[in-house]
């Protein structure tokens, strides 16, 4: 065979292996990933790898896309790119068990009345314009759908939750099932509030009766300053969340909602008021945490309330006793709390501390400022005055205190030496537990005033003004998930932060306003000068009021003296604004140098080097 044909088969046979790897990769390693990425923004969560591999039955995701209404919005362009890649990974790694399709949707066609049949809603981003339609429809095998009406760029952190929430709601389609122990009003069956009536549009909620000895199989135990509980009741709270794991648990050392239903009676001991502190001892010190007997004060995030002053009047003043906790001193990272933006108001609210115990993990989920202090929960439902506070305020402000934990792992019994007196045994078939069979995840609370509508409904709208009931609902919602879909957290939004041109940015502006603070400071001086000059009778009287009146010549010295002073700090800031943007523009040379030419100078710049080096290697070889 000659080398011409030799070599004509070989490139065949090279050309037919290559596709056939291709082939065979893109069917048997599909759902391989290689991700780079700082955050691993393409790898999916262990919880959500865990739902994928449970399903049961086929999952059909439609992502409902408005890909020419979207030209130019090139951020939603962006986060569609995110979202339908991470779909295809969901799919990649199912198996077979989640289809992602994906439908563009045009105006007036079939499949924008699909899309809107479905629940997805349309959004209008400039007027007279086509509508966005960005939206996904979950559907399984008996045809359950849920929906994603829309995804908010400004929630990519939460994007992956959001998708394993929805497959893991079509593999278990019921809702989350709620057993509410409390003296408060907050029977969803008969709402008094408008968190209870959320509770029983969102959850299916089960008030237990005033004598309970034994706890239903629910998915949540919420328990919101419950009265005086009995050792055999305690006994039975304890077993559940050893049995199951999932608690929401408010409490409170100086409750408002219940001293204002003192008239009435405590359905845990109707021979009894309503208690106006709660606590759940001896479980909480088993967990390692203890709730303060006095109250929280938060000078800093101090609420507006009406207060009366000597004379009568009533004013608006910051009352320390009921403080507002902004987002910022919110958990970034933990799914109950990331989302939130308007923040949480607390009133006469407890402290809360936490020890470490084996096998526990405790995440603060919300912190008061440094600004605080401690008063006794009897003078603290006195609720005496702003002023009144002020003047007993500390030199030294106190320490910052939390208001919210979270509690992960394996818990203990509080009752090691078995269930007390009269208590109601394990059924058929099961023990007592001394611990925890799989991991508890437990949301504690330090107040139960911050459910009530005073601290977050708006009187006039009716609508929430706080994250309040958000908080409490979202982390209900979260702990009625499966252990996979509770252990997700939060993530880092994909788009990164330019922070060396963010800090060149600050410093400049730093330095713009330290000028502007010298003009102003000059410009003081100069109004001064010519009212002096006017209080000595050398002033021309232009400059108070006599607006026909000529300047003096010391007048018009200061004025000038100011305007050449004017006139040198603005070319200042505008030298700073020039040098700020050349050290911008050199940035961004260096960066398009470093990523465009440098890979290729340096593969020249290697193969020169071994060229001139074969070349040297030739004029030394003998002849």
């Amino acid at each position: 065979m000659s080398a011409r044909r030799f070599a004509f088969f070989a490139a065949l046979a090279f050309f037919v292996m290559f596709v056939a790897s291709n082939l065979v990769a893109n069917s048997l390693l599909r759902s391989w990933r290689l991700d780079l990425t700082e955050g691993r923004d393409y790898s999916l969560s262990s919880g959500t790898r865990q739902i994928l591999a449970e399903l049961s039955e086929p999952v059909q995701l439609t992502l409902y896309y408005s890909r020419d209404a979207t030209v130019q919005l090139p951020e939603v362009q962006a986060y569609a790119a995110r979202v339908r890649e991470l779909l295809q990974t969901y799919a990649a790694r199912s198996r077979g068990r989640v289809r992602f399709v994906e439908a563009d949707v045009a105006p007036f066609t079939e499949t924008e009345d699909q899309a809107t049949a479905a629940g997805v809603e349309p959004r209008q981003a400039s007027a007279g314009g086509d509508p966005i339609y960005f939206g996904l429809v979950g559907a399984n095998a008996i045809d359950d759908r849920r929906t994603i009406p829309f995804f908010d760029p400004n929630r990519e952190a939460f994007l992956e939750y959001e998708l394993t929430r929805l497959i893991y709601e079509l593999e278990n389609p019921n809702r989350t099932s709620v057993g509410l122990i409390s003296a408060l009003q907050l029977d969803p069956a008969a709402p008094r509030s408008a968190f209870a009536a959320e509770m029983g549009r969102l959850l299916d909620v089960q008030v237990l009766a005033a004598d309970f000895t034994e706890i239903p199989d629910v998915d949540v135990l919420a328990i919101i300053h419950p009265g005086a509980l009995s050792p055999s009741q305690l006994y039975a709270i304890d077993q559940h969340i050893l049995r199951h794991g999932r608690a929401f648990i408010a409490l409170d050392p100086a409750s408002l909602a219940a001293q204002q239903q003192g008239g009435g009676f405590d359905p845990f001991n109707p021979s009894a008021a309503i208690p106006v502190a709660s606590n759940l001892e001896p479980l909480l010190s088993r967990w390692g945490v203890a709730l303060s007997d006095d109250v929280v004060l938060d000078a800093d995030g101090a609420l507006d309330v009406n207060a009366q002053l000597p004379d009568g009047s009533v004013v608006r003043a910051p009352q320390p006793l009921f403080f507002a906790v902004p987002a910022a001193q919110l958990d970034r990272q933990d799914l109950m709390t990331a989302w939130l933006r308007r923040g949480i108001n607390f009133g006469l609210s407890g402290a809360l501390s936490a020890s470490e115990r084996e096998g526990l993990h405790v995440t603060p989920l919300a912190r008061t400022s440094a600004t605080t202090m401690h008063m006794s929960a009897d003078q603290a439902l006195l609720r005496p005055s702003p002023e009144i506070v002020r003047s007993m305020w500390p030199a030294t402000s106190g320490r910052i205190e939390t208001l919210a934990v979270r509690l992960s792992g394996v818990v203990q019994t509080a009752f090691p030496d078995g269930a007390p007196q009269g208590a109601a045994l394990p059924g058929e078939g099961q023990e007592a537990l001394t611990r925890s069979t799989a991991t508890a995840e437990i949301v504690i609370i330090s107040d139960t005033d911050f459910l009530t509508d005073d601290f977050y409904v708006d009187p006039q709208t009716g609508a929430s003004a706080a994250d309040n009931a958000s908080f409490a609902l979202n982390a209900i919602d979260v702990l009625g998930g499966s252990d996979a879909l509770v252990s997700l957290r939060s993530r880092a939004p994909s788009a990164r932060r330019m922070e060396l041109v963010e800090d060149m940015e600050r410093q400049a502006q730093e330095r713009i306003s330290d000028r502007q603070q010298v003009l102003e400071a000059e410009l003081s001086q100069t109004e001064a000068q010519l009212a002096e000059l006017q209080a000595r009778g050398r002033g021309s009287g232009f400059f108070t009021g006599d607006l026909g009146a000529e300047l003096t010549p010391e007048e018009n010295v200061a004025i000038e003296r100011f305007r050449a002073r004017a006139m040198a700090v603005r070319s200042e800031l505008r030298s700073v604004e020039r040098n700020l943007r050349g050290d911008i523009d050199r940035l961004e040379a260096l960066i398009v140098f470093l990523n465009v030419w440098l890979a290729p100078l340096l593969v020249a710049g290697a193969g020169l080097f071994f060229l001139w080096r074969r070349q040297q290697r030739g004029k030394g070889a003998p002849r």
